[in-house]
């Protein structure tokens, strides 16, 4: 759990319970929250295999995103979602490894390692990685 604002370093304070919905799982898991008093944000301790904003585990995604390259097609997913991952991917791949789609396999592991999350629509560039990897600390419904 962390002990500090990923945002600005402060102490964090306990600030209640949230629900989430996630994929696979049929009613909200109550998910704890944390404030920071010095930049009044706040944070969701999720579950370790979901990124931030997404309802899919990042195994999914990736799974998704594989079937993509092998011209494939998954079922796990809504197709809207699973194309608009792809055009994310896609765009911040062309970053990374330009028109060479030989290499878009390696490219998913080498923006997480990055701190980045590769279907999101926020292309980060040169930043540091993330100082707190979301915990696996989450209250799941009976």
């Amino acid at each position: 759990m962390p002990s500090e604002c990923p945002c600005c370093g402060a102490g964090l304070w306990w600030h209640g319970y949230t629900f989430a919905y996630f994929d696979n799982i049929p009613k909200a898991v109550i998910l704890r929250r944390l404030r920071c008093p010095s930049c009044k944000s706040v944070h969701r301790l999720r579950p370790k295999a979901f990124w931030s904003r997404f309802r899919y585990s990042i195994q999914v995604i990736r799974q998704v995103l594989d079937c993509f390259i092998k011209n494939d097609w998954q079922s796990v997913s809504p197709g809207s979602r699973q194309r608009l991952w792809w055009q994310r991917f896609r765009n911040q791949a062309k970053l990374i490894i330009g028109m060479n789609w030989g290499l878009l396999s390696g490219v998913f592991d080498l923006l997480v390692n990055r701190g980045q999350i590769p279907v999101s629509s926020v292309i980060l560039f040169d930043l540091p990685a993330i100082k707190h990897q979301p915990t696996e600390v989450c209250f799941c419904p009976p």
